[in-house]
């Protein structure tokens, strides 16, 4: 008679660590890095009133550039390229990102959540429709 009380008593134990464990770690906070290892980047995500061309430089490490460029009042960059490849994602706003020139050119559409990948020396242009934030990550080589 003594063995279903004692498994029903180790199954209870059992079972209330499992709550324990489960709950507690929901609220634990794991940093699998230190401070010395990542940066946190705080982004705009809002498009205020500003300069028409915004540049915010927001990382600069050996092997990549983050900068966030906010466009105002259809402002339009110059058709241009970098030696490196880029990412680029639309965070606010809308616009157009022009790849090529003339009549290969192609448009590309850019709302909240596009992300855009760009090879290295490929001529390029952002056009505001008529304001949007982008986040650009650059790849330069070391």
């Amino acid at each position: 008679m003594k063995k279903p009380y004692l498994f029903i008593a180790k199954l209870f134990v059992t079972v209330i660590f499992s709550l324990f464990i489960s709950v507690s770690s929901a609220s634990l906070e794991v940093y699998a890095q230190t401070s010395d290892n990542y940066t946190i980047l705080n982004i705009e995500n809002e498009i205020g009133d500003g300069k028409d061309k915004e540049v915010i430089m927001l990382f600069e490490g050996e092997r990549r550039k983050i900068v966030q460029l906010t466009l105002r009042n259809e402002m339009r960059l110059e058709s241009h390229s970098v030696k490196e490849p880029f990412i680029l994602q639309c965070i606010a706003g809308k616009g157009e990102l022009i790849i090529g020139e003339g009549e290969t050119a192609e448009s590309i559409e850019l709302l909240p959540g596009t992300y855009v990948t760009v090879e290295a020396n490929i001529l390029h242009d952002v056009v505001s429709q008529p304001a949007i934030s982008i986040l650009l990550i650059r790849f330069p080589e070391k």
